[in-house]
């Protein structure tokens, strides 16, 4: 296991680590820093890389390296039905049989309005269940990564300098469920993004960040 000092990205030797207190003080800029803070993930091999499994890519372009994966879930075919059902229920019953009985009703219009607006919410999130990707855009200072549907999405910048640790955590709730998180520790600002849920998509974009990681901090 390597251990770098976060700061100025030295070598820490043994004797500037201090287990008991989660310290460890760099020998070269003086900096006291956590130990979990310094430990860096095992070298990773660029072979890992030639082989996407099949929903992720990895490709070169102008002055980047983009890194991606489909987001689709098990759970969005289920959620198909829910909404088709939902949709067919609710708005056809009050909206449908105004149109077909050619009558306004203002009350049952009203009425229908929170139906509607939940009908939108779950279209959009099935849309992004099916359709969605996750991709990160790889540059000499750090990256961006995207998360959404086609070009609308939520982008985060983010940079290399300070990141010290690149994982997935799985966090649980206290009613028993899971939430899984690819995380940039270090990383100005911190990223905390939902990884895909296909364990191999998830371990390629895990160990692709890591390399490119890796190859920032030889050039430094």
């Amino acid at each position: 296991m390597k251990m770098l000092c976060p700061q100025c990205g030295s070598a820490l030797p043994p004797e500037a680590i201090n287990i008991s207190t989660d310290l460890a003080q760099c020998p070269e800029c003086g900096r006291l820093n956590r130990v979990s803070a310094c430990v860096v993930a095992d070298e990773v091999s660029q072979d890992v890389l030639r082989q996407p499994p099949p929903g992720t890519w990895l490709r070169q372009e102008a002055g980047e390296i983009v890194i991606g994966a489909v987001m689709r879930s098990k759970a969005a075919w289920i959620l198909v039905f829910f909404t088709a059902f939902w949709s067919g229920i609710s708005i056809f019953g009050i909206y449908g049989t105004q149109i077909i009985d050619g009558k306004f009703d203002l009350g049952q219009t009203l009425f229908g309005i929170p139906f509607l607006i939940g009908t939108v919410f779950l279209v959009g999130i099935t849309i992004c269940m099916i359709f969605g990707h996750q991709e990160w855009r790889l540059d000499e200072d750090g990256g961006t990564v995207f998360n959404g549907v086609g070009r609308f999405g939520k982008h985060r910048r983010f940079a290399w300098k300070g990141l010290t640790r690149i994982y997935i955590r799985t966090f649980r709730d206290s009613e028993g469920g899971t939430d899984i998180k690819l995380i940039l520790e270090g990383a100005s600002p911190k990223v905390e993004v939902t990884p895909p849920e296909r364990k191999d998509r998830q371990q390629f974009i895990l160990n692709a960040i890591r390399y490119y990681h890796q190859q920032w901090w030889r050039r430094k």
